[in-house]
């Protein structure tokens, strides 16, 4: 009897034993837990951007006309010149191919000048515009090559111009006449179609070249009142347009978030 009782309490000695090494056994191969990616950190104002730019504008317009109209006047030549102009914006990136911003930018002064003939003689009409303009644009990235992103965007604002230094040469039967008109501005409403490259000089920092199309509106300046008797008037510019070509650089506060790199995986036995 106490040979079987010494035979049993060795078995099951045996058998704990051999179950706590295959116990151990399964820890030490069970496989990892699967590793979750942490969420990337949310940067408050991650999207902003600053922009700056500089171009030159190549006016056109649809009509000129005189307010009130002078009976028998025909414009044998008229020109605007061009105009360079500054300006700058904030703006956010909302994703990786839609952005917005604001932007405003000052027009400096071109010079406008016409010739037109009368019964009975011609006069030239010569003058300076130019003003303020802001706009709410909104642009489409199309993709990213080799640093390069061309996009198209549209915007729309207003235009704050002035018309001034407004003089009237005549030459006549009479002889030589003429007279000048004060400046005169007004605001319209104004609208653009913006095409162009951007490239990226770091993550943060971008070139950027465009071509934009601005309609700014009409403009008047103000009376003409003659050295000698005429009818007043003054001289109207209608759908002013510009043709831009410009650049510019943008500065995107983002910082490019860190890949997530799981933490050493510690066991203990």
């Amino acid at each position: 009897m106490l040979r079987l009782m010494k035979t049993l309490r060795l078995a099951g000695l045996a058998a704990a034993l051999c179950g706590g090494s295959a116990f151990a056994a399964d820890i030490i191969h069970a496989p990892p837990p699967p590793l979750v990616a942490a969420p990337a950190p949310l940067e408050v104002g991650s999207g902003f951007y600053l922009r700056g730019d500089v171009g030159i504008g190549i006016h056109d317009y649809a009509t000129l006309d005189t307010v009130p109209p002078l009976a028998g006047l025909r414009t044998l030549n008229s020109s605007v010149d061009s105009a360079v102009f500054v300006g700058g914006g904030v703006g956010y990136q909302f994703n990786s191919f839609l952005r917005a911003d604001l932007t405003g930018e000052y027009r400096f002064d071109a010079s406008h000048r016409h010739v037109d003939v009368f019964p009975g003689g011609s006069n030239l009409i010569t003058g300076k515009v130019g003003g303020f303009v802001g706009l709410a644009n909104v642009y489409v990235d199309l993709g990213t090559w080799h640093r390069i992103t061309p996009f198209i965007g549209g915007g729309v604002g207003f235009s704050a111009l002035s018309m001034g230094r407004t003089a009237d040469y005549q030459l006549g039967a009479g002889g030589a006449l003429g007279g000048t008109g004060p400046s005169r501005s007004q605001t319209n409403f104004a609208w653009a179609i913006h095409a162009g490259l951007g490239y990226d000089l770091t993550s943060n920092l971008k070139a950027e070249v465009a071509y934009r199309y601005l309609n700014l509106g009409t403009v008047e300046g103000g009376t003409v009142t003659c050295f000698v008797a005429c009818t007043p008037f003054r001289v109207r510019l209608k759908d002013l347009q510009s043709h831009d070509i410009k650049v510019g650089l943008r500065y995107v506060f983002a910082d490019s978030p860190a890949a997530y790199v799981p933490g050493p995986l510690i066991r203990k036995y």
